[in-house]
């Protein structure tokens, strides 16, 4: 494989990785839709898994619609 074609598998995977991280949103992470993301939902995607405590801002183990819009803000 040449470098240019190299190039332009990890520039494709980047690009794919980047629009899956701005397609996630909360209906595509609330599972059994019941308005809440819980810590087992937000497994699926390392960013909202990673700040899970921070955004639970009233600690009840799940992340409601608001809560979940401060990830993008």
């Amino acid at each position: 494989m040449s470098i240019k074609n190299s190039l332009a598998v990890v520039f494709g995977l980047c690009m794919t990785s980047a629009a899956f991280a701005q397609a996630v949103t909360f209906e595509s992470l609330d599972k059994n839709s019941d308005g809440q993301i819980s810590i087992q939902e937000a497994t699926v995607n390392d960013e909202v898994f990673v700040a899970f405590k921070k955004l639970d801002t009233n600690k009840d183990g799940a992340l409601s619609k608001e809560e979940f819009a401060a990830l993008k803000k």
